[in-house]
This record gives C-alpha cells, sequence and structure tokens, in this order.
C-alpha cells in the first residue's frame, strides 16, 4: 500500500475542461470594465490566481479593492455559467479510485477560489475522495510559487519526494518543480512543447495508469 505518498490534482483542466467557462466569464467581465480580454492573454494566465490576472489586466495604478471586487465579478460570472455543465474528462474517476483503493492519499492543489473549488468537486461527487484540499484561499503565493503544493504535503506529513503533481499548465509544471515534486501534465489546455520540466505528457488521464504512477517513485 502506498499510505506515504500523495498525488496532487490541480483542479481546472485536470477534472473538469473549464477552461472555455473560464474565458468567456472573463470576457464577460473584462467588457463590463472596457478592458480588453485576448484568447492570448487568456493562455498566458490560465492556472494563476484572479486577483493576479486582473492586475495584469488593468495595470498598476488601480486600486487594491477595485482589483479584487473584479475579481470576485469574473468568479460569479463563471459560478453561474458552471452550474450542471460538467462532467469529468476521461479517466478521472477511474484513476482516483485506482488510486485510492491502493491507499494513495489524494488532495487538490488549485490556485480557483474555494467557492470554485467545492462547486466543481459537488458537481462532480467526487469531494469524498479527497484528503486535503487547498485552494487560493489557503496560501500568500499563488502558482508558479510551490506554496499550494508544499502545503498539502506539510498537512499530510508526507516528503513532497512522494508526491505526484497532475497538472494542465505550466506555472503548475513550474510550481511542482519548485516544490521538489514529480509532475504529470495534460494537454487540455496548452501545447506539449508548453509543458517541458513534466515527466509524463499525456492527452488525459485515460492514457495512464496507476502502474504508470508507481513507476514514477523508482
Amino acid at each position: 500500500m502506498y499510505s506515504n505518498y500523495c498525488i496532487i490534482f490541480d483542479m481546472d483542466g485536470v477534472l473538469a475542461d473549464t477552461g472555455p467557462i473560464h474565458f468567456e466569464s472573463w470576457v464577460k467581465m473584462t467588457r463590463e470594465i472596457g478592458v480588453e480580454f485576448t484568447r492570448e492573454m487568456f493562455e498566458h494566465t490560465f492556472g494563476q490566481q484572479s486577483p493576479s490576472i486582473t492586475r495584469k489586466l488593468v495595470g498598476p495604478e488601480v486600486d487594491e479593492d477595485l482589483v479584487e471586487k473584479w475579481a470576485r465579478l469574473k468568479e460569479s460570472y463563471y459560478q453561474e455559467m458552471v452550474r450542471e455543465k460538467l462532467t469529468p474528462l476521461p479517466g478521472v474517476l477511474r484513476i482516483i479510485k485506482d488510486l485510492k483503493s491502493n491507499g494513495f492519499k489524494l488532495a487538490i492543489g488549485s490556485s480557483g477560489p474555494p467557492e470554485n473549488v467545492e462547486l466543481l468537486l459537488s458537481q462532480l461527487k467526487i469531494k469524498s475522495y479527497f484528503d486535503v484540499i487547498i485552494t487560493a484561499a489557503d496560501v500568500k503565493n499563488g502558482k508558479p510559487e510551490p506554496d499550494v503544493f508544499l502545503i498539502v504535503a506539510k498537512t499530510l506529513n508526507i516528503n513532497p519526494k512522494n508526491c505526484v503533481v497532475i497538472e494542465d499548465a505550466p506555472v503548475g509544471i513550474e510550481a511542482a518543480k519548485r516544490a521538489g515534486m514529480i509532475s504529470i501534465a495534460l494537454k487540455t489546455t496548452h501545447k506539449k512543447e508548453e509543458l517541458f520540466g513534466a515527466c509524463i505528457i499525456i492527452k488525459d488521464l485515460s492514457e495512464i495508469s496507476i502502474t504508470d504512477i508507481i513507476n514514477l517513485f523508482k
């Protein structure tokens, strides 16, 4: 059994393909405040925290309270759009069930606000599988800083070297590297060449088995 090992899942683009809904909600919010939000900007910032993205969009001169307000508005639009629309990406249910039955600790390490994480896990009906859930509310520094993944390891009292991170964004791959963790990358939101640094790069979790994950620790 593998009770001293942990698999940490990012949420967006790993458990469900929420990217299109995030993009739509960003476009809606930025149109309201008179700022352009492009597909290029979305691809460059996906995986980062909403206040950080908002700050990049509006510049350094805007008051922090207003930045936070606009970031919350974007998330409220996302939550409205996402209800009842989500299904797990291929392979998600199989791999988390296989990992759990073999004693692995499972965790969520997301840059999303807790409301989004709770909503997605509830929609997918998989919250009960996870031992620890860490969101943007729990960390001071978002990805690519390693804080979110290190907090998971500390909470579970597991050596970072015994953790595998499953991500879809370059900032997440970099955060895993800085945390001293192995990473698996999914090509949900980024091209293969953008995901360098991951030990395995796959289309989705249907292309990997628990044996493949166990072999990463050898």
